[in-house]
């Protein structure tokens, strides 16, 4: 992404900063002397994301083998990464102020992506399993900066297009960039780490040169949202007729076929169905 396209961007978007309480557990983790009791004292100053931590932690979605009572010790359980995509996936429900209908829509559409990316990276990408949830929930965020722009206009723009199609084709005719582009520049502003960009500003784009020059793990994880919004698209719509946007290429970089999607899109409807209320207070 270049300077001037990144200049495009946060000009036309107010970008948000990162929620407060995920920048200070990121400079925590930053110093080499940070311990589970130093993560919890900054966590623990947000009582509604503690709740939400603890309740993700003794979900069956990761599974641990004993309650988890306390912060301290689902840092010791889930480890210090795990802590801090799980810090950044709940404060990011905070964006979600308004709650309209088109806001429900993308934070149902968002979590369901989160799970698909992490139930398949369980199976095919193990490497990007602590990042998977988090990349996936946080996918279409540019969504949301373009609804809280332009919140009548943009959700025209969405009403618009045919049912499950992705909204790139229209956004760059709207705005002359995309949610995805705008998605991309708002990791790069919060300094999360570059595979977070890439997944995020390419995963309506694998088919071309920009993902074939990323490294494997990157884009692994790029496929890994590809592949989970198209399943999540399709669970939404109950049909199989979603366009497949870089399906084809997001399967054959996971090693992935056709009837273990199909296999896997029950799978991820029924998780999904366990954990909608994952972020509930």
């Amino acid at each position: 992404m270049t300077a001037d396209f990144n200049e495009l961007v946060t000009n036309s978007c107010t970008l948000p900063p990162m929620p407060v309480v995920a920048t200070r557990v990121m400079r925590e983790l930053m110093n080499p002397e940070a311990s589970a009791d130093s993560l919890a004292k900054v966590v623990e100053t947000d009582q509604a994301l503690v709740t939400r931590i603890l309740k993700i932690a003794n979900s069956a979605f990761y599974g641990c083998a004993r309650k988890v009572g306390s912060i301290q010790l689902a840092i010791v359980v889930l480890g210090f990464n795990t802590l801090k995509n799980l810090v950044i996936a709940t404060s990011t429900k905070s964006l979600y102020q308004k709650q309209s209908p088109a806001e429900q829509a993308l934070w149902e559409h968002s979590l369901a992506v989160g799970i698909a990316s992490h139930v398949l990276a369980m199976a095919f990408s193990p490497g990007n399993l602590d990042n998977a949830f988090t990349v996936g929930l946080l996918h279409d965020i540019g969504k949301l900066i373009f609804l809280q722009q332009d919140p009548e206009g943009y959700s025209s723009l969405l009403e618009e297009r045919a049912p499950g199609a992705p909204s790139c084709e229209p956004e760059q005719n709207a705005f002359g960039f995309t949610h995805a582009h705008v998605g991309a520049a708002l990791m790069n502003r919060w300094s999360l780490p570059e595979s977070f960009e890439s997944a995020i500003g390419l995963h309506h784009s694998i088919d071309g040169p920009d993902f074939s020059r990323l490294k494997p793990q990157s884009k692994q994880l790029t496929a890994l949202v590809n592949l989970a919004d198209a399943i999540a698209r399709r669970v939404a719509t109950d049909t199989d007729q979603v366009p497949p946007d870089g399906m084809p290429t997001a399967m054959e970089t996971l090693g992935i076929s056709e009837e273990q999607v199909n296999n896997y899109i029950s799978m991820i409807k029924e998780t999904l169905e366990q954990e909608k209320t994952l972020f509930d207070d």
